[in-house]
């Protein structure tokens, strides 16, 4: 297993930031279990003063947010104001939950995915309707209500867990000069300095034990708060996340079939132009030659010859890539093509309305093509039949041919290109070949 990451491990050392690039929302606490870590860890001063800011941010930020929310609601019967600030207070509490979000990560450790915004729709009511009834804003303003009562706890429970202690283990040293001749502390009554003693020393492990776990617990009570309602789910960022790595391999695929089409253009109007100019030189000079020089005469032809062959072998290349017929006419057109000059009687069916893509074209035409060009040298077949429909958002090309049978899909490096390329936009193949029983090729590929 390769190292993690710093990034990839929370600070109490669980590995659980980041799973395939995506920001997975722990409740973290960094402060230490162990007793003897505790006041070692700076983490332990971190939390407390995260959680003294709490009622900074809540006097702050916090009120900022209820009031432009309230506002927003407010204003809005009246269409020309209570549009824009709805809008504006959307974004405004999105912008907010950012700072304590970065307040998180800074103090705890703690990263939580950011809440995405609703996206333009297109008008201002829409986008006004969106706002409104957008559970990340609301999530994220429930945290802010929420946050006005824990506030004055943890304020009060900092004073008492780091003021109190210390004040009671001095007891012993003003105790004759400043206490009462007798005073009751809870379960302890205060009469002399022995009793004081007793109580400092209570006072004092109380200090060191529970006062550092007293802060770790209401810091994790207020990480899971944070995590909870300022953060995606791990459910919702893994989702994001697939989403985007399907959108990016859509892009790959694309601009693949854009640079097969590039080639194909290329080739055509280049480079197989310069052939046929140069075949036409080549007959031109032979035939000016006429009987003279024989021998040149015969160079002439061979360099003809060669000429002609090398534009039949572009064609066939670019035709493999993508032929233009395709991209002008569509699959009908381009695979009447194929079944004319397969050797192979070819029964063709085509129904793909409405046309898919260029990409989801170029991939079934590719099936086809290789499928056939398998039949025509494996198969022995006396006849194959292609039929290419669209269903919904998917389209399937079936090819059956009557030959021998016995194709195996992890046999031949044929088939599995035609696997791969067609799993490349979360399609499926399949191959039904037993021996004797002719084959079956199958693909079904989304184009929604």
């Amino acid at each position: 297993m390769p190292a993690a990451r710093p990034d990839d491990v929370s600070c109490d050392g669980k590995q659980a930031l980041r799973r395939g690039g995506v920001p997975v929302t722990v409740a973290a606490n960094p402060v230490p279990w162990a007793p003897w870590r505790l006041w070692r860890s700076p983490y332990l001063w971190l939390a407390t003063i995260h959680l003294l800011g709490d009622a900074v941010v809540v006097l702050t930020s916090g009120l900022l947010v209820l009031l432009t929310v309230a506002v927003a609601l407010l204003a809005w019967p009246l269409a020309y104001v209570g549009i824009p600030l709805t809008v504006g207070a959307n974004r405004f509490v999105y912008v907010v939950a950012g700072w304590e979000r970065a307040r998180a990560r800074i103090t705890r450790g703690q990263t939580i995915p950011p809440l995405i915004p609703p996206p333009a729709a297109g008008s201002r009511i829409a986008d006004a309707r969106l706002a409104v009834t957008d559970q990340g804003m609301w999530r994220q303003f429930l945290y802010y209500v929420l946050l006005l009562p824990l506030a004055i706890v943890w304020f009060v429970l900092i004073v008492l867990v780091w003021s109190v202690p210390p004040v009671l283990i001095a007891l012993p040293a003003y105790y004759n000069k400043f206490a009462a001749s007798q005073a009751q502390l809870g379960p302890f009554v205060i009469d002399s300095v022995k009793s004081a003693t007793v109580v400092a020393i209570v006072a004092a492990l109380f200090l060191l034990v529970a006062s550092p776990l007293l802060m770790r617990a209401a810091s994790t009570l207020d990480a899971e708060l944070a995590r909870v309602l300022l953060g995606r789910s791990e459910t919702g960022a893994l989702s994001e996340r697939v989403t985007q790595l399907v959108t990016s391999r859509q892009q790959v695929v694309d601009s693949v079939e854009a640079e097969r089409r590039r080639m194909e253009r290329d080739l055509h109007d280049g480079a197989q132009q310069r052939l046929v100019s140069l075949a036409m030189t080549l007959g031109r000079a032979k035939n000016r030659l006429g009987d003279k020089e024989p021998a040149v005469r015969t160079l002439i032809e061979e360099a003809h010859s060669e000429a002609m062959q090398a534009i039949a072998e572009i064609r066939d290349l670019t035709r493999g890539l993508h032929p233009p017929v395709l991209s002008d006419r569509g699959l009908d057109a381009a695979l009447s093509a194929v079944a004319a000059r397969s050797p192979v009687p070819v029964r063709l069916s085509v129904d793909v309305q409405p046309r898919p893509s260029l990409t989801i074209e170029s991939i079934a035409y590719f099936v086809v093509t290789e499928a056939l060009a398998n039949v025509a040298k494996h198969a022995e077949a006396a006849q194959a039949e292609v039929q290419v429909t669209r269903v919904g958002d998917v389209l399937r090309v079936e090819v059956r041919d009557d030959g021998q049978g016995g194709a195996d899909p992890a046999g031949g490096s044929g088939l599995r290109g035609l696997t791969d390329r067609v799993a490349g936009v979360d399609g499926r193949l399949t191959v039904d070949s037993p021996p004797g029983g002719g084959t079956t090729l199958i693909a079904e590929v989304p184009c929604g």
